[in-house]
């Protein structure tokens, strides 16, 4: 049962501020200026133009962070978290998302804290703003002017187990816990571990998320050479997903938390739910380590399996989401694995659709999770997000998208689908749970 949703986007920080502006068709994508990321003029020469992206703003984060001592535990003092971990901004992410969740859920850490509570929290690196800085300390020179460390650095900002470690020390939570890292799928790999903790019977509660700040130089120079970022000199409308002119993305940050409880629990304290995560799975794409199958054929037998049991009838094979939430990373092979993958799976008739990218860019590591928790609201309030930037339908990516928000009242499940490279395709579905 999923309980809690929390986030940080470009579009705001927290679930409602996100949800509110994608109905609004907002868009987060900007031009980005020095102070967003080192290296601005070096990297303004080798593009050739001034670089976009959607940025969050971190000291709002970590101010969101400070303001939410009395959801965490109390081991946790403001003065001892901003000294242990909140020096750096990926945890600061992990934070107020986690903070977030725990609201919406209405659970405060000290209820959940013990072995009895998991944390599958991961990311697709560790935070680049300290490995940046432990390169800037190898220059001793440097370390007075250019360096703030401290001694725990390393094991809470360098390792890409850093947020993980920020939940658990949050929450007091004890029981098993995993760093999954599966590039850009890995937020919904987090999720679909965490239901398996919870089924298997090791936990009542289980908090998945993930967490992505790559606006670096490093990240946005490597995307560039792979030709998988948009060449648009406006960023806002720059993301294209689905769309006939699309030409790649813009990078994003944020983070998300999802809260998932065993129905026991989640009945014994009375919780509100979103949803059942019904089923989770993935299969790996051979095509190539950053290149997908454009013809679609993985995501359609992953799909037409997780479909067989998605519903609570598994002899029910047709069982077709009322609601998809596409990767749409509006790369020209990307989108078509995915539309016509969604074709051939649920050939008799196409779920409503959308993708988020156009509006937030891509957050990487923490795409799967932030996009999945729009997709648990998407089911909750039956409607689906407009998809930004979607202007002209490209014939060779069928999907049924719309610009403008869509409702669907009646609409009891839905499906997240997330691609990463190295070629992991994860799909989960989620049922309303109306007992």
């Amino acid at each position: 049962m999923i309980t809690g949703v929390g986030m940080v986007t470009p579009l705001g920080p927290g679930r409602e501020q996100t949800w509110q502006g994608l109905l609004a068709g907002s868009t987060a994508g900007r031009l980005l200026q020095p102070r967003d990321i080192d290296h601005f003029s070096q990297l303004t020469d080798l593009l050739k133009r001034a670089p976009g992206g959607a940025p969050v703003d971190h000291d709002e984060i970590a101010e969101c962070v400070a303001t939410s001592a009395a959801l965490f535990a109390n081991t946790a003092a403001p003065a001892e978290y901003a000294a242990t971990f909140g020096q750096d901004c990926l945890n600061n992410l992990i934070a107020a998302s986690l903070a977030d969740a725990l609201a919406d859920a209405n659970l405060r850490s000290t209820g959940i804290s013990g072995p009895r509570t998991g944390c599958v929290i991961g990311s697709s690196k560790a935070s680049l703003r300290s490995m940046e800085q432990e390169h800037l300390a190898s220059h001793f020179s440097q370390i007075p002017k250019a360096v703030s460390r401290t001694a725990n650095m390393w094991h809470n900002g360098f390792m890409p187990d850093a947020p993980l470690l920020t939940v658990r020390y949050l929450t007091g939570a004890t029981g098993p816990s995993s760093c999954p890292v599966a590039a850009c799928a890995t937020g919904l790999l987090c999720a679909i571990e965490a239901a398996q903790l919870i089924a298997s019977g090791q936990c009542d509660v289980c908090i998945a998320g993930s967490a992505d700040a790559s606006l670096r130089a490093s990240v946005l120079a490597a995307f560039h050479r792979l030709g998988v970022t948009s060449r648009n000199n406006d960023p806002a409308i720059a993301c294209r997903p689905f769309d006939q002119f699309r030409d790649g993305f813009i990078v994003g940050e944020g983070a998300a938390v999802i809260i998932l409880e065993s129905r026991e629990h989640a009945e014994k304290r009375r919780a509100n739910c979103y949803a059942k995560l019904t089923r989770g799975m993935w299969l790996t794409d051979c095509t190539g380590m950053t290149q997908v199958d454009s013809q679609g054929l993985v995501v359609a037998e992953l799909l037409q399996r997780i479909s067989g049991a998605a519903l609570d009838d598994p002899a029910d094979s047709d069982s077709i989401p009322d609601i998809f939430s596409f990767h749409g990373t509006a790369t020209e092979t990307n989108d078509q694995a995915e539309s016509r993958g969604v074709k051939d799976a649920f050939p008799t008739r196409q779920p409503a659709a959308f993708a988020v990218k156009g509006a937030i860019g891509h957050l990487l590591g923490a795409a799967g999770s932030v996009e999945l928790g729009l997709t648990l609201m998407s089911l909750k309030h039956g409607k689906v997000p407009g998809t930004a930037n979607f202007t002209t339908a490209d014939e060779s990516c069928p999907a049924l998208l719309s610009p403008e928000p869509q409702f669907v009242p009646s609409a009891k499940t839905a499906t997240k689908l997330s691609l990463g490279f190295g070629g992991h395709v994860v799909a989960a579905t989620i049922q309303r749970d109306d007992s």
